[in-house]
């Protein structure tokens, strides 16, 4: 609980596990925990960028603390892995990120064309996993007096965003919204606190080809009129994972430059 504003939003040595950080906003929410000073773990399925990550943040944070866990967030095995590893690195874990994710795009009409491979997929990463992972870390954070869940949703969890026909993804998304608040209630009492932000559209090196076209409409339905910078991001994670957020449990934070208001 914080009593002033003096290091209200340090997180200087909090120990932060990040899923799906060899790129994008994941990359970039890393990026920022390890400006601020905390350690970070984080987890990818692609060992070789992952060691360039490691080499990148050693020369832009010299002397940070930065470990890989190789991980399938699809499999039990692998989160449940990925958890004990870093526990037995850090000590503990004070806050843990939830962004692995996978888009998957196409008629929903279709779905069946490949026995539902796209919903599957799609919904084991962007949501069961999810789930297992905060699961896995809600049991070690009760027994050391708590901590951060934040879930990396999107603004697509409650708004369509058009024109791309994106319904597992979306469907997912908002499964996690709502998850997020019913562990927000039911882990109250281990002084566990679980948030979501849910972001719009953010310059990113994972956008898919196909959809680069679309990023002049995407920009007119943007009032502030750009995409977002990932440490806007991860500013507003850090702020998370502060002792000035802990008031704050079961929120959904949106930030996508207002795109959400008319659509």
């Amino acid at each position: 609980m914080i009593t002033s504003m003096k290091n209200a939003f340090d997180v200087k040595d909090k120990r932060v596990l990040i899923t799906g950080a060899t790129q994008g906003l994941g990359l970039g929410m890393a990026d920022a925990f390890l400006e601020v000073g905390a350690q970070v773990g984080f987890t990818g399925r692609n060992a070789e960028k992952a060691q360039q990550v490691i080499s990148d943040m050693n020369a832009k944070h010299p002397g940070c603390v930065i470990k890989y866990y190789q991980a399938d967030h699809r499999k039990q095995e692998d989160c449940q892995s990925s958890i004990d590893s870093f526990i037995k690195d850090f000590g503990k874990i004070d806050v843990l990120i939830n962004n692995a994710g996978a888009g998957g795009d196409g008629d929903s009409i279709d779905y069946i064309d490949n026995n539902f491979e796209v919903w599957h997929f799609v919904l084991s990463l962007d949501l069961t996993s999810v789930f297992m992972m905060s699961t896995m870390a809600a049991k070690y954070m009760r027994d050391t007096g708590g901590g951060s869940i934040i879930n990396i949703t999107s603004n697509a969890g409650f708004v369509v965003n058009k024109p791309q026909k994106i319904t597992a993804y979306a469907t997912a998304k908002e499964g996690a919204n709502h998850m997020t608040k019913m562990l927000a209630w039911e882990w109250a009492p281990y002084k566990i606190r679980v948030n979501a932000i849910a972001p719009g559209y953010f310059e990113s090196n994972i956008t898919p080809p196909h959809m680069k076209h679309l990023e002049e409409l995407w920009l007119e339905y943007t009032p502030t009129g750009r995409k977002g910078k990932p440490v806007e991001l991860g500013a507003l994670a850090v702020y998370l994972a502060s002792e000035s957020s802990e008031q704050m449990t079961g929120a959904i934070l949106c930030i996508d430059g207002g795109y959400s208001l008319a659509n």
